[in-house]
């Protein structure tokens, strides 16, 4: 499958994604600790799409115990993703007080994607792009475009600096190579569709831009010691 039609394909993820609702909070949590915000934007609205329980014979005290619900997983799945649990709690408290100062669904309801969207972007700028400029801005360029295929080149272009002097400044901040890192985010990427989709390997492939499934193979065996069918394998939720 060509990648314009892989892309043009993954825009609806209600056809590409399974549905059940443990798998979908599962899926919540991953996007959350790896700090991808349209993604886990979607996947909540997802899972409020479907019939929840009453938690109280009043509706707003039962949404609210629902929020005060997603606000105890989404501080666990910060603290997870290398947050100070201290910072995590301290913002887990401040969410709740708001929860219990408000006394309107539809405010009720926006605040969740608002606590969510304060989560990952905690989890952006205190792990995932925690680095002195320019390597943030390569850090978040690769982050943001891991389904494009980034070089070197075009990274030394994006902060006009040599090639060279990037890549030895990159390993230097950061501990890996450029291109270690980007195999990384990719693989990353890949462990989301592996594990939350039906999706092919070899369109997988594809669309994170690597030249061929057998490379693509070999890259993710390195980073997580399995093949990627395995892996799919090994992360099956049952429902």
């Amino acid at each position: 499958m060509k990648n314009s039609l892989i892309k043009e394909k993954l825009k609806n993820l209600d056809i590409h994604y399974k549905h059940p609702s443990y798998a979908l909070e599962c899926k919540l949590l991953k996007e959350i600790r790896q700090g991808y915000l349209s993604s886990a934007a979607h996947t909540l609205k997802e899972i409020n799409a479907l019939e929840k329980p009453s938690l109280a014979r009043d509706s707003i005290r039962s949404t609210k115990n629902s929020l005060i619900g997603s606000c105890t997983l989404f501080t666990r799945a910060v603290i997870e993703a290398g947050v100070n649990s201290e910072d995590a709690f301290d913002l887990s408290d401040v969410f709740i007080k708001h929860i219990e100062s408000l006394d309107k669904k539809d405010d009720l309801i926006a605040f969740e994607y608002e606590m969510l969207e304060t989560c990952i972007k905690l989890i952006q700028n205190a792990v995932i792009f925690n680095y002195p400029f320019p390597i943030s801005k390569v850090a978040k360029h690769i982050y943001e475009n891991a389904t494009s295929k980034i070089t070197v080149s075009t990274l030394a272009e994006l902060t006009h600096l040599s090639p060279d002097y990037l890549s030895k400044l990159f390993y230097k901040e950061v501990g890996v190579s450029i291109t270690d890192y980007i195999q990384k985010q990719k693989v990353e990427v890949a462990k989301n569709f592996l594990e939350f989709s039906q999706m092919k390997v070899t369109d997988i492939a594809t669309l994170l831009e690597f030249c061929n499934p057998g490379y693509f193979s070999n890259v993710f065996k390195n980073h997580t010691g399995m093949s990627p069918a395995l892996y799919r394998k090994s992360t099956t939720i049952d429902t």
